[in-house]
């Protein structure tokens, strides 16, 4: 809207015309249009709830004591002077809303108040030069009105260094530009009343700009606060540039501004007295010369203390004030050189970027502060016993490398104590973004004499890796065989990067699951298989967390749906069964989950209740409450499409009945460790109870791993129908799966 630009540029014509008609400013229409701009500016204040308040209201009021004493000596004929006494509130109430809008922006430091008071000191020279000298030595003057013009000379000097203030502290935008001009156009005004006063003459031209003079003030600030942008323009600040001082050049400038003057006016004014004339502005010289030499040593200080600042922030990480990349380096490089025995740890935090995933970066930044403390506390304790380093010996370096690693180099002998310490504290709850959340940490441990610190990093690192495939919330200590299992691992993972980019080395498997009264297949379960170029078969067990670990599981998890949905439209069409596929933990915390899996089987034609989407409870174990919430809720969109899902590995993890009871499952997949000895009457007793468990649930219970008749028989049983397992069918080829499924509709089924 730009009803503040028409109300500027109407009420800018009529001011214009009253001027004209008026030129002392004592006509209807010059009063009129103050107190329609104090209307417009009280409406648009009372709409708009500007902040900062308070200061709006001050300039307002200011505007409002101006106004007033306008129409007061334009209204009453002959009116005494006393009757404009209204003018001198107008300078504290504006200079305190400027005081209020700068210290919001920017409070008030000793750097700040030093560069106001110069300043000050440098307009206080210039008024008493020009202004109040002169005035006070101007034969037949009144005191009264030498007090009264003198009083407006400081307020204005005042009003003028806040403005400058303001000035340097807001962001600039058309709002602020018009309360500066408002207050800028009151000061210009003030300084012009001041010189003609003084000098003596032009008492019409006086009145006639100074009527202008409030005229422009009161319309520039009902036009700033009519600007849709009111609300907040003024509580925008400019990006600070620090307090690291104003150029010398403008020290220098301002100390020789005084003397200069001085030396100037007394040569222009012969005959004065040269004492009299010099003593106030001596005495503000020799301020500001105090203020510039207390400026000066300030900015010294803080100069130092930048650099300072600088070098520290070379050497450490900004947000820890651990040491970082470098300064660990250089410090392991001395350590190397003085063919000292090498003690070092690098330190993985485990499932932080779940934490920044879920929680935001600010989150993980709380907890790695967190971390980062607790690391402290756990190097500077020596030993585990507490014990102090012993005299003499160097004090661990602790370092921040990047993200959630970190690294100790300390001593070799509390290596292993240090790294037993660190794995159990930083396992403990940390309290973030107001929850609680629990992570763990991987070490790797290396000690020895390198010979680079590349060779002491890569020791570290290999045993890092080596904790990890471990299980994590560990350390392992380097030793030559971890190289070999390392770069078996590294090139997995090589290998596994360039199959996912050319499409080749993995096939799809699928393994029958039976009805265990006729044999007859009912399902198939969809497993993945790679093999390397070199043509070595790889286990899933053994490449889908190096997939996991690298990122890779997303594509291909999806490309196993695809291939798996694709391969079971045949076999649903003309066999009736369905086909499972197994879901990582990665694509269940995908938000966009449900839609691919829904566009998967548009595109392939297979209907949702021939889908089984199988997750393991131990992706869940490890999720948040939130997480388990929101992959809920994704499960049950799907289940309205008639997929159904199943747990898989039942009984391995310590929260299954939690799950069972909040998750919306179908299909209970029992472990093979139960069926590994269901012959015998305990684990018999404990079976039954599990289908007895699942039946109540409204489960479909499902025997994995099966292998013998025997455990066949007891299946039969208990009335646990569906099983699979090497007993009925190894995992086969899409090819194999469907010549044995005719081969199976053209044989009656037979009861096992």
């Amino acid at each position: 809207m730009r009803i503040w630009l028409w109300f500027l540029g109407g009420a800018g014509a009529l001011s214009t015309v009253a001027a004209i008609v008026a030129p002392g400013g004592k006509g209807a229409l010059n009063s009129a249009i103050l107190l329609g701009c104090l209307a417009v500016a009280a409406i648009a204040l009372r709409r708009q709830r500007p902040e900062p308040r308070v200061a709006w209201w001050l300039l307002f009021s200011g505007v409002v004591a101006s106004t007033a004493s306008t129409i007061a000596l334009s209204a009453v004929p002959n009116a005494p002077e006393e009757m404009g006494a209204g003018y001198f509130f107008c300078y504290p109430l504006t200079a305190t809303g400027l005081w209020l809008i700068a210290r919001r922006l920017r409070p008030w430091s000793s750097t700040r108040i030093l560069d106001a008071s110069i300043i000050l000191i440098g307009i206080a020279q210039l008024t008493w030069l020009f202004v109040l000298y002169p005035l006070l030595h101007r034969s037949g003057l009144k005191p009264l009105d030498a007090i009264g013009v003198s009083l407006i000379a400081v307020c204005d000097m005042v009003t003028v260094a806040l403005l400058l203030r303001l000035a340097l502290a807001v962001r600039r935008s058309a709002v602020a530009l018009l309360v500066l001009a408002s207050a800028g156009v009151m000061v210009c005004t003030d300084a012009f009343y001041i010189v003609k006063y003084v000098a003596g003459r032009g008492a019409i031209v006086i009145s006639s700009f100074s009527a202008v003079g409030w005229l422009t003030w009161a319309l520039l600030f009902a036009a700033a606060a009519l600007h849709p942008e009111a609300r907040t323009a003024l509580l925008r600040a400019r990006k600070s540039r620090g307090d690291y001082g104003t150029p010398i050049a403008g020290f220098i400038a301002l100390s020789l501004l005084g003397p200069g003057l001085l030396v100037a006016d007394l040569v222009l004014r012969r005959g004065v007295d040269p004492w009299r004339h010099a003593l106030v502005p001596a005495v503000l010289t020799g301020a500001l010369m105090v203020a510039m030499v207390l400026r000066l040593g300030r900015a010294l200080r803080d100069r130092v203390r930048l650099q300072q600042e600088l070098a520290f922030r070379a050497q450490h990480d900004v947000l820890t004030a651990l040491a970082n990349r470098e300064l660990f380096r250089s410090s392991l490089q001395e350590e190397i050189d003085a063919q000292r025995e090498i003690g070092l740890l690098i330190i993985d935090l485990d499932g932080f970027k779940d934490v920044n995933d879920t929680l935001g970066h600010p989150a993980g930044d709380e907890l790695l502060l967190t971390a980062s403390e607790r690391l402290r506390a756990c190097a500077g304790s020596g030993t585990r016993s507490g014990a102090t380093p012993e005299a003499g010996a160097p004090e661990p370096l602790l370092a921040r490398l990047g993200g959630d690693e970190f690294a100790v180099v300390c001593r070799p002998e509390v290596l292993e104590d240090l790294a037993a310490a660190l794995v159990r504290e930083l396992a403990l709850p940390y309290r973030v973004a107001g929850r609680e959340q629990r992570i763990s940490a991987s070490i790797g441990v290396y000690s020895g004499h390198p010979v680079t610190t590349g060779e002491a990093l890569q020791g570290a690192d290999i045993a890092l890796y080596a904790a990890k495939e471990a299980g994590r919330n560990r350390f392992v200590r380097y030793h030559p065989a971890l190289r070999e299992a390392h770069v078996a691992h590294t090139l997995l993972a090589d290998q596994l990067r360039a199959a996912v980019e050319s499409k080749t080395g993995f096939a799809m498997h699928y393994q029958p699951v039976v009805d265990v009264h006729t044999t007859r297949i009912t399902a198939v379960e969809a497993l993945l298989r790679f093999t390397t170029p070199e043509g070595n078969a790889v286990s899933p067990a053994v490449f889908v967390p190096v997939a996991e670990e690298i990122g890779l599981i997303g594509k291909l998890g999806a490309w196993v749906l695809e291939q798996a949905c694709t391969d079971a439209k045949a076999w649903h069409d003309a066999h009736g069964i369905s086909v499972t596929v197994n879901v990582s933990g990665r694509q269940l915390r995908n938000p966009a989950f449900a839609d691919e899996v829904l566009a998967v089987l548009k595109r392939t034609g297979l209907p949702g209740a021939a889908l089984v989407l199988e997750i393991t409870e131990t992706v869940l174990v490890t999720a948040s409450l939130e997480e388990t919430a929101e992959v809920s809720r994704r499960l049950a969109r799907l289940r309205a499409f008639g997929i159904r899902i199943a747990i898989d590995d039942f009984g391995t993890g310590y929260s299954s009945l939690a799950y069972l009871r909040t998750l919306p499952l179908d299909v209970l997949k029992i472990d093979r460790a139960f069926v590994h000895r269901i012959e015998e009457r305990q684990d018999k007793a404990l079976f039954r109870a599990v289908v007895e468990l699942a039946r109540s649930m409204f489960l479909t219970p499902v025997a994995e791993g099966v292998e013998t008749q025997g455990q066949a028989s007891v299946l039969r049983e208990l009335d646990c129908a569906l099983a699979q397992g090497f007993l009925f069918a190894r995992p086969m080829p899409a090819p194999t799966l469907a010549a044995l499924l005719e081969e199976r509709a053209a044989t009656p089924a037979a009861v096992a």
